[in-house]
């Protein structure tokens, strides 16, 4: 199932949480109603009990309690990594304005006045609902680092926990030279980061004496500029690519790819190439502490680095190494989620009121913000564009596009659906509440704003903001792979785009689903992905491979399943990628399936693979036309090795393109 399908079923688990049972009786049957599995706490503890054992989509919260209020239990929840994307609904009967800032200020999502409305109640809940679900079915920035170092490591095993150790000393001497927390972030995932473009260079262009000092026409020096071009999609990961792109860089001008120097060779870059530097000799060159604390010196009395960042590091950064890596590296996590490090934001204001906008614009300027205003619904979508903002304030009362209009279409486009939008009016009808749950803007207040709240809820969407910011839809996490794939071998340059596209018209001529036909593109462009770590000479070897190299190249369909496993987007094509080299008499690898044990889709895929490969030129090989193709892999089912159904399918398919 896709994920937008997923997305739009009924259903989800809500946690209810009041000490009072007949409110508990009445949230529980208005929810379960409407089709949602509702789990009762009876107060604080025990809700945050429930949560730890599993996460709910959703928390409906009282906030008058005992022992443990509302604002705590929201607070905690907020403050844990593992729980701080739950959707929370606070239930008051509190009126005043300090304690609805209050829950905003603990993290809440949205505030529910008692007695509740069973309308504005299973609207709001529907749609932080689905938030969370579409949370659910994207990949976090932490889970695509995790797949990329993976696969370099995978390739190179002297590699082996090379990042994370540059990462965690860069990341102690930026906490400790009291770097911004988005500086930290940049250390910490451009530290895990800084070799991944060794994945789109052959094996052999990576030996080289000193990989620090390679000589200028060097094309090892390609992998820094390689490794930013790769994670250029990915706009969560986008705060680092300066530190990928420049950690081979020097203070005096002596780096490459851009020969950085001075002011430009920022405290960010700086500490991830020492890192780099040092753990280069303390592993590839053996060399003691001290001595590697020696060279490092040395590096900075020569003028390319700062002594004081030397220092700081020999310090700090190499004492994190002792207290083990993955721990110290996690502070990260922390640093870069605190309201303090994300209380302002770029905020796009949209009201056709001078007044009005100059106003909230005032209010967002002096608590630090950055405003772009527009006056009509028709300047909102390329002002999105062009000033990428982090929240929208959105008037509902427009001229010509209405607010509603407006938030339906940020709230649908797979770019901008993850805006936060706060809808202003100066009508008081409860109508425009139950509407905004209809198009899931994420709140709206009545004009004139009242100066703490607007803030507490501005604040309060900007961190919604970035938690959500560091996921990445498919599209761009099959983007980047492929760069690293087809920067690798030049002479597969897009075959398995070529593969996506032959598979999922294979797929359409047989019958199969939109979603099984989109699987199968999908997979086309994966299905090669476990050969970033096969050696070229073996990829491209003109003549017959022995065992052991045969062995080798077909690992590839099962490196390519794991490495990509921890990938959300992309989980339902795996058994397509491991499985596309099996063959319909059991004479395939890697688990020898045979028939109908074969996915359809890896039917499929593999003849799709095998016609492109045949009709392709390859260092070894001329390319066949289509009917020369065909004929050859006509033989080859009549051998038992392809689906006589799919090959009919692929010989109709031909035929029409002639």
């Amino acid at each position: 199932m896709t994920g937008e399908r997923a997305l739009l079923e009924p259903g989800g688990h809500v946690l209810v949480v009041d000490d009072q049972p007949d409110n508990l009786d009445l949230l529980e049957e208005l929810l379960s109603s409407a089709g949602y599995r509702v789990t009762r706490a009876k107060g604080g503890e025990e809700a945050l009990g429930l949560v730890a054992r599993e996460i709910p989509d959703t928390v409906v919260l009282d906030v008058m309690m005992p022992r443990l209020d509302g604002f705590e239990v929201c607070r905690r929840l907020k403050s844990d990594a593992r729980t701080r994307l739950i959707p929370v609904v606070m239930l008051t009967a509190l009126t005043d304005v300090s304690s609805k800032v209050r829950g905003l200020e603990a993290g809440a999502d949205d505030f529910l006045n008692k007695p509740v409305q069973k309308d504005e109640l299973l609207t709001r809940v529907r749609a932080l609902v689905r938030i969370q679900r579409l949370r659910r079915e994207l990949d976090s920035a932490d889970e695509i680092i995790l797949t990329l170092v993976q696969a370099l490591e995978s390739r190179e095993a002297h590699e082996i926990g090379h990042a994370e150790r540059v990462a965690a000393a860069a990341l102690a001497t930026a906490v400790g030279l009291d770097l911004p927390a988005l500086q930290l972030e940049a250390v910490a995932r451009g530290g895990m980061l800084h070799d991944i473009g060794k994945l789109g260079l052959a094996l052999d262009l990576l030996a080289v004496s000193d990989p620090h000092a390679p000589p200028a026409d060097s094309p090892y020096r390609r992998h820094a500029e390689l490794g930013a071009q790769a994670l250029q999609p990915l706009r969560s990961l986008r705060a680092c690519l300066d530190v990928v792109r420049h950690h081979h860089e020097r203070l005096d001008g002596s780096g490459y790819p851009s020969g950085l120097s001075g002011d430009a060779f920022r405290p960010a870059i700086e500490v991830v190439a020492l890192s780099n530097l040092y753990d280069d000799l303390r592993h590839d060159l053996r060399l003691e502490p001290e001595a590697a604390a020696a060279r490092l010196r040395a590096e900075a009395a020569s003028g390319r680095f700062r002594a004081e960042t030397v220092e700081r590091f020999l310090g700090v950064g190499v004492a994190a190494l002792s207290s083990g890596t993955r721990e110290a590296v996690s502070p990260w996590h922390d640093l870069r989620t605190t309201p303090a490090a994300h209380r302002t934001g770029r905020v796009l204001v949209c009201d056709d009121t001078a007044a009005n906008r100059e106003l909230l614009a005032e209010i967002l300027a002096q608590d630090g913000h950055q405003v772009h205003m527009v006056e009509d619904g028709e300047s909102v979508l390329p002002a999105i564009l062009e000033h990428d903002p982090d929240l929208v304030v959105l008037d509902i009362r427009l001229p010509d596009l209405d607010g509603f209009t407006i938030c339906d279409w940020i709230k649908r486009s797979p770019e901008t659906r993850l805006l936060p939008v706060l809808m202003v009016t100066a009508q008081a009808e409860e109508r425009h509440r139950v509407r905004r749950a209809q198009v899931e803007a994420d709140d709206i207040l009545q004009l004139p704003v009242n100066r703490l709240e607007f803030l507490a809820r501005v604040r309060s969407l900007l961190r919604l903001k970035v938690y959500h910011r560091d996921l990445e839809d498919q599209q761009s996490v099959l983007m980047s792979l492929a760069t690293l794939l087809e920067a690798k071998d030049p002479h597969y340059q897009g075959h398995s785009t070529r593969v996506g596209d032959i598979g999922a018209q294979l797929g359409r001529e047989l019958g199969l689903s939109d979603e099984q036909c989109e699987g199968l593109r999908v997979a086309g462009l994966l299905h090669d992905i476990g050969s970033l770590s096969v050696p070229e000479r073996l990829l491209n070897q003109p003549g017959p491979l022995d065992e052991v190299q045969r062995a080798t190249v077909r690992t590839h369909p099962e490196l390519g399943a794991d490495l990509c496993a921890s990938l959300k987007t992309v989980r339902g094509v795996l058994p397509l990628v491991r499985h596309h080299h099996e063959r319909f008499d059991g004479s395939g690898y890697p688990d020898g399936l045979r028939g109908e044990q074969i996915p359809i889709g890896a039917r499929v895929l593999g003849l799709a693979d095998s016609y492109d490969a045949l009709t392709s030129d390859r260092p070894h090989r001329p390319h066949l036309d289509a009917l020369h193709a065909l004929d050859l892999l006509a033989r080859e089912t009549s051998d038992g090795l392809w689906d006589p159904s799919v090959l009919q399918a692929l010989r109709a398919l031909v035929q029409v393109g002639a």
